[in-house]
């Protein structure tokens, strides 16, 4: 009588899984995506207006926040009062060499020695801030690298419970209960991974800072003894040398503006691209370093699916294959697709992807990127995937 059972049941099974699998298409589901887009400072200072919240569309070029560029508007008048002084002595040099141009000498050593003093200071700061980003990039690569080891010791506990569970020494309780530890040692590994990408991020920005500082004590070293060989050679007289030199300090003023200028526009945050703001990580009247991340926008002009493929069936998808692409929000429609990305490792079966076959099966992960519906098609849609059965293979 259970045998007897046993087969109608199975029929029925059957019967129901050809009802669901139409004959000419082949159906894989997931979730619609779009691509990140962090937008970081170029320069530092007092966050002073926002101008965009989470979950505001934003134009490329918009402007969504601004750095107080107070002291960067100063800084420009300051390098435009040196191109106007420095050509002023060119031409001063020009016209033959007076008294007063041995003051302005003096006053130009004196400067340049004390431009060598700051710029040693800064350095001294800038140093101390990239040995606090290495040993926090160090601590984190330390935690990574145990939760990695975490991850390898809980899977090799899954291969055992599951060969356990298979031959009826472990109940299929103590088998998901290992799958979800996976799950969270693998979650971990991520969190961990993003925090070690965010730290190498903000040493690399204060190694930047420092090897700036560096450069800038050189420069004002140089800048230093270029003054006292002005200085000299206008007490021996103006000469083709001394020209010369006036009119580097000249083309050296007039590119120090130049950067001024680019840094003062720099505080103007603008959005890289169209799209949407999805996170904002700072605050009005918060202080930010040279390659924060400011906001994370989501461009809504490119649109990607993320679908698991059972490893018997990955014969049936290859690279640059059409697909279609339907959700429930417009029933009936489909839209068209291609296949971008196959990766060549397998994984098990996310518990969050509804698959036809069974959940226990190594899956491959394939990226589908949306060609057409991206005016109406939304980041977190789920959706399905045909793939026409004219191009499985046979």
């Amino acid at each position: 009588m259970f045998s007897h059972s046993l087969r109608i049941i199975t029929l029925l099974s059957l019967l129901l899984v050809t009802a669901c699998s139409p004959d000419s298409d082949w159906a894989m589901s997931g979730t619609i995506e779009a691509d990140e887009l962090p937008i970081a400072a170029e320069t530092g200072g007092k966050v002073i207006t926002l101008l965009a919240d989470e979950g505001a569309s934003v134009k490329q070029g918009q402007i969504i926040a601004k750095i107080d560029d107070s002291t960067l508007r100063l800084q420009v008048e300051e390098a435009k009062a040196s191109l106007e002084q420095a050509t002023a002595k060119l031409e001063e040099a020009k016209a033959g060499t007076r008294d007063q141009s041995l003051r302005q000498g003096a006053a130009q050593v004196q400067q340049a020695e004390a431009n060598v003093a700051q710029t040693e200071a800064r350095f001294r700061q800038a140093k101390a801030n990239y040995q606090r980003a290495a040993e926090q990039l160090q601590q984190a690569n330390a935690q990574l690298e145990g939760a990695k080891r975490t991850l390898a010791y809980q899977q090799a506990r899954q291969d055992e419970i599951a060969r356990l569970f298979q031959n009826g020494a472990a109940t299929k309780r103590d088998y998901e209960a290992q799958q979800e530890a996976v799950s969270q040692a693998r979650t971990q590994v991520e969190q961990l991974t993003a925090q070690v990408s965010a730290a190498r991020s903000q040493t690399d920005s204060a190694k930047s800072e420092m090897d700036a500082a560096q450069a800038q004590i050189g420069m004002a070293r140089s800048q230093a003894t270029d003054a006292a060989a002005r200085l000299d050679l206008l007490q021996e007289g103006s000469t083709s040398y001394t020209l010369k030199a006036l009119l580097a300090a000249q083309t050296q003023a007039r590119a120090r503006l130049g950067i001024a200028e680019l840094q003062a526009e720099q505080a103007n945050i603008t959005a890289p691209h169209d799209g949407v703001i999805l996170r904002k990580n700072i605050s009005q009247g918060e202080v930010v370093k040279p390659g924060s991340t400011l906001f994370t926008m989501m461009k809504t002009d490119s649109l990607k699916l993320k679908v698991y493929i059972p490893e018997a069936e990955l014969g049936l998808v290859k690279a640059g294959q059409p697909v279609e692409v339907q959700v429930d929000a417009y029933p009936g429609e489909r839209f068209a697709g291609t296949v971008s990305f196959i990766s060549d490792k397998a994984e098990f079966t996310p518990k969050h992807i509804e698959t036809r076959d069974e959940r226990t099966k190594m899956v491959f992960a394939v990226t589908i990127t949306l060609k057409d519906g991206l005016d109406r098609l939304k980041p977190g849609m789920p959706a399905d995937v045909f793939l026409s059965e004219g191009g499985r293979e046979k």
